[in-house]
């Protein structure tokens, strides 16, 4: 919710340490160096086959700071953040001792097109010669799509469309309490189930079934493009023992952490 010449003001201060056009600070450096410090190591993957070319993208140090990714970039150490919502996404990027900062806002969802600009910056201010990131890029992008693709065929097959729900739909309605998130309410809803999660109104969808126990959530805000499935566990007795989910597609962004939850019934699970 910024802009460029405002992410340039926040960027300057960042670089200078806290200090403000005035000369006054927000923050002191000693206080930069905190906000800049690894606290959390993050894992260093390998780079897909065919990408040698981009050896250089893969760092020997990977952090997260207070708010911050932190690695290291020919030679310099890189601070940088990325950000987005449905329709955009973002990325800031900073080398401090270059006193370099680049910001990129897209009205797309790539971030390999952010990538790119940000690397062809800051390659050019290093001195650096850069490869032609959109073409390597484009192929990991095709590369990926392929890859979706398989898995989805590969799900689709897998699947036995011929079975059934083991309980009649009314059984597994009810309210399902995660100890971190909350509550989950499930209810029948013209002839099949529905699915919300109490404290974030967008997830409203329907629970479509998949196979057995399994159904697939697909949200009714098409744009979120999170579907998930999700798969009820029975008792001895048949009756739900917990609800646990996972995303639906590797396309899923990360920031939706269903796999975390563990959904177990709030007192007797009835119908709506």
């Amino acid at each position: 919710m910024s802009g460029a010449a405002d992410m340039a003001k926040w960027m300057v201060v960042q670089l200078d340490s806290g200090r403000v056009a005035d000369g006054s600070r927000l923050f002191s450096p000693a206080s930069a160096k905190q906000l800049w410090r690894e606290v959390t190591p993050t894992p260093i993957g390998d780079l897909p086959p065919g990408m040698e070319a981009l050896a250089h993208l893969r760092p020997t140090v990977s952090g997260y700071a207070l708010g911050l990714g932190v690695r290291d970039y020919r030679g310099h150490i890189l601070r940088q953040h990325t950000g987005g919502l449905p329709g955009y996404v973002s990325k800031v990027a900073m080398i401090p001792d270059l006193r370099l900062g680049v910001v990129v806002l897209t009205n797309q969802e790539s971030g390999l097109a952010f990538e790119s600009i940000v690397l062809r910056v800051l390659d050019y201010y290093i001195g650096a010669k850069a490869p032609d990131y959109p073409a390597f890029f484009q192929q990991l992008r095709q590369r990926n799509r392929e890859k979706l693709r398989q898995e989805e065929a590969k799900g689709a097959t897998s699947r036995d469309s011929t079975s059934g729900p083991s309980l009649p739909l009314a059984k597994y309605a009810g309210t399902y309490r995660d100890p971190w998130y909350g509550d989950v309410k499930i209810s029948e809803e013209n002839g099949g189930l529905a699915i919300r999660f109490t404290r974030t109104p967008v997830l409203v969808g329907d629970l479509v079934h998949w196979q057995h126990d399994t159904f697939l959530a697909r949200w009714r805000d098409r744009e979120l493009r999170a579907d998930a499935y999700a798969t009820f566990s029975l008792k001895p007795d048949g009756s739900v023992e917990q609800l646990k989910m996972v995303p639906a597609s590797d396309e899923v962004d990360f920031s939706f952490d269903f796999q975390d939850l563990i959904l177990r019934p709030v007192g007797e699970v009835v119908g709506k």
